[in-house]
């Protein structure tokens, strides 16, 4: 048996049709390069002559009615249905995995939403206030602070008034 891919390829045409003339003249070219295999293809050559000579197998008259009576049963058998819970783990256990990725992924989104929003907020209100004060401002920050923010009462004026 030849493995070669160029006697394979011509040897699958020439059992489906004749050779053309350009093809039988690469099988011989093949066969005067590979003379061992002359006696294989003397044998392929008869098999195919003898397999031509054979009548072509009689049809049934009845064919098409068998063949529609085969489809007609096959659509008539009934599906079987599941008897227990497998119908589960196949049908909803895949949409709900699928259910709990989409809304992880969408938490995670609005999650990383939420925090952009807030850092650009507080970037917006670090850019928005002024410059700090000087300095000799702030030196005297603890000094205010302890006058504590309600007035002093004015005595002398409140008793002019009265």
């Amino acid at each position: 048996m030849n493995n070669d891919p160029v006697y394979q390829r011509l040897r699958e045409i020439a059992w489906r049709r004749k050779l053309t003339a350009a093809e039988q003249a690469e099988l011989r070219a093949w066969l005067a390069a590979h003379p061992e295999a002359a006696a294989e293809r003397e044998l392929d050559f008869a098999l195919d002559d003898a397999l031509a000579r054979l009548p072509d197998a009689p049809v049934p008259s009845n064919f098409t009615a068998r063949v529609l009576q085969g489809i007609e049963r096959e659509a008539m058998q009934p599906v079987p249905q599941p008897k227990d819970w497998a119908w589960l783990w196949r049908v909803l256990v895949p949409r709900a995995a699928v259910a709990m990725v989409v809304v992880g992924v969408g938490a995670f989104a609005l999650q990383q939403h939420r925090t952009r929003t807030r850092i650009g907020t507080s970037v917006a209100t670090v850019v928005g206030v002024p410059t700090l004060p000087s300095p000799e401002t702030l030196e005297d920050f603890d000094v205010i602070q302890r006058l504590g923010s309600e007035p002093i009462a004015d005595t002398e004026l409140l008793a002019l008034l009265k």
